[in-house]
């Protein structure tokens, strides 16, 4: 197996790092063949890097656990990893673009016009410390022909694109991609976290007609809204499934790892679906005495805030001019949607169909690739089956430097 077919993701967050190292089958299906994850809490806030060198080292620590994994079918090491970004710095807009190409009726949709109209898409002001980090075509027109989504040798004289413009904090992307860095890897591309996630838990299908997906995190929770086989925009919520966590801590008088240990063994999103009778103990606080409390009272703790997180995924929705939009309903993924009672909270608060996003079309015997808390960085290895603006146009020169790879990347498409 050549090297080039070997990809590695990179999916660092605030609870939690994850590198899966995957490669295509004769098949073309997508095979893992290496994981490393491990609890992650000193390094990172919302997504945006605190503390350097405890990230440096959980990476050095996730890639190494992979590349074991991996060595028993690929001898290759890593050198260089699709690396996922988010945090609520991470905005994105619509913005749309068009050129008039010539006069001549057999004239040619070049490769150049395809770049030229884009980076009039993209010519949008921004603050000083902010940085477009990727700009996805979702179609383009020509001569009013529309749903083109590669227009490359198609005949026309007026070309015109609509994208969705990712951008985020300059500081934040430095700081994230220094740590990579220093940990030894170079990273091939910086793509959006819930875009990555998207691409291997929602259907083209879904995208097509419709659809929400909701990636909780421990500390984020991430919305990207699909129609017309497109992204139309993503938000980030500065709420996750730690918040939920540290309602039951104050709740019960129990430590986080206490109260995230009852929340993942008997905690509820809905107290409906929980016996009201049954007892949970758990060591207090104080590390020495025993305490219980019914299931149907934990519940208690979590429902408040799991509405509250969808009542601000909701309020985004709202802006949309209409749900009938969703038809595909709602995916929800990542690992506070492992919660029982997550799938029925979102249908009671949304008031849409909602189903599981967990990894698909992938193939390996590794344990636990269908782990939505894997869906991140298993989508970012899968990346490259997207239609990327750097399939039709030429990329742009690079420029030197230890951050060359980030400016490169910020003067293409899908650098």
């Amino acid at each position: 197996m050549s090297r080039d077919k070997i990809i590695a993701g990179l999916d660092v967050g605030s609870s939690k790092i994850a590198c899966v190292i995957t490669r295509k089958n004769e098949t073309g299906l997508t095979e893992i063949i290496g994981v490393g994850k491990l609890p992650f809490r000193d390094g990172l806030k919302q997504g945006s890097v605190v503390n350097i060198k405890e990230t440096v080292r959980a990476i050095e620590a996730a890639v190494e656990a992979a590349e074991n994994m991996a060595k028993e079918v690929v001898n290759d090491a890593v050198k260089s990893v699709y690396l996922s970004i988010k945090g609520t710095h991470i905005e994105s807009q619509n913005k749309s673009g068009e050129i008039n190409i010539g006069a001549s009726l057999d004239r040619e949709i070049s490769r150049d016009d395809i770049q030229r109209v884009v980076d009039i898409a993209k010519a949008i002001q921004l603050p000083a410390d902010k940085e477009i980090i990727q700009t996805i075509t979702k179609s383009f027109s020509v001569d009013g022909q529309t749903g083109i989504t590669n227009p490359l040798g198609m005949e026309g004289t007026h070309l015109f694109v609509n994208v969705n413009i990712i951008t985020g904090l300059t500081a934040a992307t430095n700081n994230l991609i220094k740590c990579v860095n220093n940990a030894g890897f170079e990273y091939d591309k910086l793509i959006s976290s819930v875009i990555a996630t998207g691409q291997v838990t929602v259907s083209q299908d879904e995208k097509k007609i419709g659809c929400v997906l909701i990636d909780m995190g421990a500390q984020t929770t991430d919305i990207a809204v699909y129609f017309d086989g497109a992204l139309q925009f993503i938000k980030e919520i500065p709420l996750g499934g730690d918040d939920i966590t540290w309602d039951i801590a104050h709740g019960i008088g129990a430590s986080f790892p206490i109260a995230q240990e009852v929340k993942e063994k008997y905690g509820s999103a809905v107290p409906s679906l929980v016996h009201s009778s049954e007892e949970v103990t758990y060591l207090y606080v104080d590390g020495m005495n025993q305490k219980t409390i019914t299931k149907r009272s934990l519940s208690d703790f979590i429902k408040p805030r799991v509405e509250e997180i969808l009542e601000f995924v909701d309020a985004e929705l709202k802006k949309i001019k209409s749900k009938n939009m969703f038809s595909a309903g709602v995916v929800i993924t990542g690992g506070g949607c492992q919660l029982l009672g997550m799938k029925e909270a979102c249908e009671n608060m949304l008031k849409l169909p909602t189903r599981m996003g967990i990894p698909r079309n992938i193939s390996g015997s590794v344990h636990g690739i269908t782990d939505p808390s894997l869906s991140c960085a298993i989508g970012l290895t899968n990346y490259l089956d997207l239609l990327e603006f750097e399939d039709i146009a030429e990329p742009s020169p690079e420029k030197s430097g230890i951050f060359g790879g980030l400016k490169n990347f910020f003067n293409k498409l899908f650098g």
